[in-house]
This record gives C-alpha cells, sequence and structure tokens, in this order.
C-alpha cells in the first residue's frame, strides 16, 4: 500500500465472510472504514468496533440509502443474496430482485456524493456460468451467453451497471470476479447445498461421518478456489490502483480442482483414519456448472499472487469450522 493515500471508504456487507476480511485490510493499511450490513448473514462479532463504524442498513430501501455515501470516497460492494447452490434454486427471485436493486440505489447516491472517487464492485464467477471458452478471459463476457442462474445474472447486471453509470456520469469503477472463496469465517448449513462446496463437504465427512459421501451429481465438476485472505488483498490494496481504473479482474488461484478431488483432500484430511473414501451420487441441481476456469493472467500482471495453497487453506478452514463447532 506503500504511496497510497489513506481515504474513507464504505464497506457493504462489510460483516460478512468476505468483506469482513477485505475491512481487516483496509483498516491495517489505515483507511478510515465504515460497515453497512443489515446483519442477515454478517456476524457482528467480524467487526472491531474501536476500529470501525457501523451502521445497520437495508441497501433495498432507498430512503435508507439517502445520504449513506456523503463524505465517502471508495465504495467496496459485498452485499449481495449469496449463498451455496441449493441457496440459488430456491430464492431466485429475491436473489434477482434484491441484487438489482441494492447496486441501483447505492450507485444513485455515489453519483450525488461530491467526495466520491470509486465504486468497487464484486462480481462473481458464475457471470461466466455458460461460456465454453476455458481458462475464461475477462474480455470472454462479452462473447459468452449470458448466466442461467438468477444469480449469475444479477452479478452480471450489476456489472454492466458500473459501465452504465461509467459512460454516463463518468463514475470510476473496478469489477472483480471472485472464484469460489473460502476459508475461515463461513460456517456449514444443516442443508447441503446452501453453503459454499468446501464446508459443506467438511460438515458431510467430519461431522455428518457420511460414508458413503454424498455429492452432487459424479463430482466432476471443476472448479477455481481462493483463499479468502488472498482474495482480500487483491481487492483491498488493488482498488487504489489507478491501472484497476474502469476495469474487470478475475480473481482466483490458478489450480482447478474437481469436486472429487477436492473430497479426497477434504477426507484425508478429516476423514476416518485408515478407511477407504466411498461416494454415493445425488441429483445435480439443474445449474450445477460443470466447469469453471479462469484465466487469471490480467490480475497478476498487475503483481498481486496467491500466498495459500489448497491444502494449507483446507486445513485452516477445517480447524477454524473445528473451533467454531466446540465454542457453540
Amino acid at each position: 500500500m506503500s504511496g497510497v493515500l489513506m481515504s474513507n471508504v464504505l464497506v457493504t456487507g462489510g460483516a460478512g465472510f468476505i468483506g469482513s476480511n477485505v475491512v481487516r485490510q483496509l483498516v491495517e493499511a489505515g483507511h478510515d472504514v465504515t460497515v453497512a450490513d443489515n446483519l442477515s448473514k454478517g456476524e457482528i462479532t467480524n467487526l472491531d468496533f474501536k476500529k470501525v463504524k457501523f451502521k445497520q442498513v437495508d441497501l433495498c430501501d432507498a430512503k435508507a440509502v439517502a445520504g449513506l455515501l456523503t463524505d465517502v470516497e471508495y465504495c467496496f460492494h459485498f452485499a449481495a443474496r449469496i449463498g451455496g447452490i441449493g441457496y440459488f434454486h430456491k430464492y431466485p427471485a429475491e436473489i434477482l430482485r434484491d441484487n438489482t436493486l441494492m447496486y441501483s440505489n447505492l450507485l444513485d447516491e455515489a453519483r450525488k456524493a461530491r467526495a466520491f472517487e470509486k465504486m468497487i464492485y464484486i462480481s462473481s464467477s458464475m457471470v461466466f456460468e455458460r461460456t465454453e471458452k476455458f481458462p475464461s478471459r475477462e474480455e470472454d463476457i462479452f462473447t459468452a451467453p449470458p448466466p442461467i442462474s438468477h444469480y449469475g445474472f444479477s452479478k452480471l447486471v450489476g456489472e454492466y451497471y458500473s459501465t452504465a453509470f461509467h459512460d454516463q456520469y463518468g463514475m470510476k469503477y473496478t469489477t472483480f470476479r471472485p472464484f469460489n472463496a473460502y476459508g475461515p469465517g463461513e460456517v456449514p448449513h444443516n442443508e447441503p447445498g446452501m453453503a459454499h462446496v468446501i464446508p459443506d463437504l467438511i460438515k458431510k465427512v467430519y461431522y455428518d461421518k457420511q460414508d458413503p459421501v454424498e455429492i452432487f451429481g459424479a463430482g466432476t465438476q471443476v472448479r477455481a478456489y481462493t483463499y479468502v485472505t488472498d482474495l482480500a488483498n487483491a481487492v483491498a490494496t488493488l482498488s487504489f490502483d489507478k491501472r484497476t481504473d474502469n476495469n474487470d479482474y478475475n480473481v482466483a488461484h490458478p489450480d482447478a480442482l474437481s469436486v472429487m478431488d477436492l473430497l479426497e483432500r477434504i477426507w484425508k484430511m478429516c476423514g476416518p483414519s485408515g478407511k477407504p473414501l466411498r461416494t454415493k451420487s445425488v441429483k445435480a441441481y439443474k445449474d450445477d456448472v460443470q466447469k469453471r476456469i479462469p484465466s487469471v493472467d490480467k490480475v497478476l500482471a498487475l503483481g498481486w499472487k496467491p500466498k495459500v495453497s489448497i491444502d494449507q487453506g483446507l486445513t485452516n478452514t477445517f480447524e477454524w469450522i473445528k473451533a467454531k463447532h466446540k465454542s457453540n
């Protein structure tokens, strides 16, 4: 962060899994941070009130958002209706409605705020749901068919909102597309598919002691996974880099794994000693994309690179989930 002027920043969804990690890194860098969160998923314990200001607000309510960006220079927009693939299928209307409303309200406020410098929009790898180009480059978004899922489509709409407000009002933005963020801070859900795949599989193996372990489909789905502090580092540092103005970036660890590869590592890490892994295929969701592999050349060219290996990241995640379970 050398040479970066300290700024007044707002982080929406800053009490959540990814947002709270970005908040910590922004605070460490010396920025003046305000968190706006409705606490529907975020946890108040993720925030240090000695170091950040907090506003509990419903971003879908335009009246509640009025004045939220007064004196704010940078807005990091993490707030969203989000979950695992089961969540996306269960709440499609609310996801599409709320994600669009939240961002629209924020952009309207940012346009009025005199001190405002830049909007940092957190998109999703799911905008590439239907691409047939691998690894997927940022520019492939213009030739790939639009996403099937309502969540993916809501995130693509947000990307178009960013460019539209830049084209019409000159508002600067940076878009980051995380690919399967994981790590300490995201708890498993009792219903399979409602959380993301890594905490979901850890729960099935360690707590539910499934044998065979149930997986959606054949387990051949391939994903890139990104440790949450690596992702937070990219967002918290590169957003202030002028090279990222009005640009978009895939952010991921470049090594992709299938769900079966992932499960084998988790079984070895926390499964019963000496027992072979057995799996049972259950019906996959209709929009369970089989492959999502990004090109990260563009973000690597800026000097960012992931520091945490998948094995170390899985260990850290498991230890956190285990400690969290004991404390409850």
